[in-house]
């Protein structure tokens, strides 16, 4: 149990490691047409190809900020970073409202969640 309790964070990283490749790939794969990649790639300008470089934009970012909390401060048990993690089972939660796509959001939230109470006493150890 122990080992679960400090590697849980491993869980996280693989999900936003998943988030970002699905974020960033169109329907004919992460450098096919209609991807955040081929738009740069290519230097696509129309509006979608706007559209994707500003979503690509935001999920690159996103996701570097989400590896740096996880593989910094939630690695190393500090509280902040426990409660700013719950932005990964809210996003499928959201997801699940929003597009109906229960599978396979309801496996990436119950893992999350996972790797959220797996870990609850580091993060919240009695200090006395």
């Amino acid at each position: 149990m122990k080992f679960l309790q400090t590697k849980a964070w491993i869980l996280l990283l693989l999900i936003q490691v998943l988030m970002l490749i699905i974020s960033i790939s169109g329907e004919n794969g992460p450098v096919g047409e209609g991807s955040v990649l081929h738009a740069y790639l290519t230097n696509d300008q129309t509006e979608a190809g706007i559209e994707l470089k500003l979503r690509g934009s935001l999920v690159i970012g996103m996701a570097l900020f989400g590896f740096a909390i996880l593989t910094n401060a939630y690695r190393k048990g500090l509280r902040w970073s426990w409660y700013a993690c719950w932005v990964y089972p809210l996003y499928f939660i959201l997801h699940i409202i929003g597009f109906g796509t229960f599978m396979p959001d309801i496996i990436f939230l119950l893992l999350s969640l996972a790797a959220l109470f797996l870990p609850f006493k580091i993060f919240f150890k009695a200090t006395s």
